[in-house]
């Protein structure tokens, strides 16, 4: 049973003339006749009495007004789901670093809830080759990861920005008012690290190694909220991004160290997978994460 077929049943029963309704669809009369008889002989029943130049509705045409048009309109209903404004619903999956998670995460879920209060967000912290890995398995929608530039053809990037990775104090450590330090300066500093697997650590290390220094951190762990919040209570340094501490620097109780030797970068990324089908649900999620870091997606968003 055609949609066509029933639309044109549906305008000879409201004009009660197949000349009319052809005038309307811009279809033939011969056309129009063609339509009704197949979709009479498909149920089985007359719709229509023909007598002269007279058409009239009988009573299973009468009876059939209504199915029709639930049809036709669920087919309407079919065709426009994806566009038409509603509310979104579903899980979103997500993949991060735990210093994303822990500086921006607190920001960003709350605004996202905010625009989609029924989609059921699942957060999933790991490293950034972890997190890439269930994405290439379609475990996860996006990631929002630190890392390396570089391209892989399996991968979209929504936005790649770079950022700073530095040696941070709290803002009533000795060394928060120099102008400027060397890394020299810093080495017999007590020191909280993440772990040497950390991509911020690895970098910190290659500088030190680069000039023959070596630091014996007091303390290793993968949780950045708890290493800013020793900062205050132990008098030592960390390393981490610069953007784990915007929050907190803009209260003024952490800052960035001036080192003039050393600068250390990587690129914060949010990506997914090629071939995924970008849902609402992530482009919302991609729009929050981008207006929370500052930076305007790439046009792939709106595929």
């Amino acid at each position: 049973m055609e949609l066509r077929i029933l639309n044109t049943f549906l305008k000879v029963a409201q004009l009660q003339s197949f000349s009319k309704a052809a005038e309307s669809l811009g279809y033939s009369q011969s056309a129009i006749t063609v339509q009704v008889q197949q979709l009479e002989n498909e149920l089985g029943v007359r719709l229509f009495d023909r007598i002269g130049k007279n058409v009239t509705i009988t009573h299973y045409g009468q009876e059939f007004i209504p199915y029709a048009r639930d049809v036709v309109a669920a087919a309407s209903r079919a065709a426009n789901f994806a566009v038409e404004p509603h509310e979104l619903t579903g899980t979103l999956r997500v993949g991060t670093l735990e210093s994303i998670l822990a500086t921006s995460f607190g920001e960003i879920l709350p605004e996202y809830h905010r625009r989609c209060p029924r989609v059921k967000t699942e957060i999933y912290s790991g490293g950034t080759k972890q997190l890439r890995d269930m994405l290439l398995h379609n475990e996860l929608d996006l990631i929002y990861t630190l890392d390396d530039p570089g391209y892989d053809p399996q991968l979209v990037k929504l936005f790649e920005q770079p950022e700073e990775i530095v040696v941070m104090a709290d803002v009533n450590h000795p060394l928060a008012d120099a102008q400027e330090l060397h890394l020299r300066d810093i080495v017999n500093a007590s020191f909280i690290l993440m772990p040497r697997t950390s991509n911020y650590r690895r970098l910190f290390d290659a500088e030190l190694a680069r000039r023959k220094l070596e630091v014996h951190p007091f303390l290793e762990l993968d949780d950045t909220g708890m290493a800013i919040r020793l900062l205050a209570e132990s008098d030592c340094l960390t390393v981490l991004p610069q953007f784990a501490a915007r929050r907190k620097s803009g209260e003024r109780r952490i800052v960035a160290l001036p080192l003039a030797d050393c600068h250390m970068e990587q690129w914060s990324q949010l990506v997914h997978h090629r071939d995924k089908v970008v849902t609402p649900q992530m482009r919302m999620m991609a729009d929050v994460i981008a207006e929370n870091a500052g930076v305007a997606l790439a046009a792939a968003t709106a595929d």
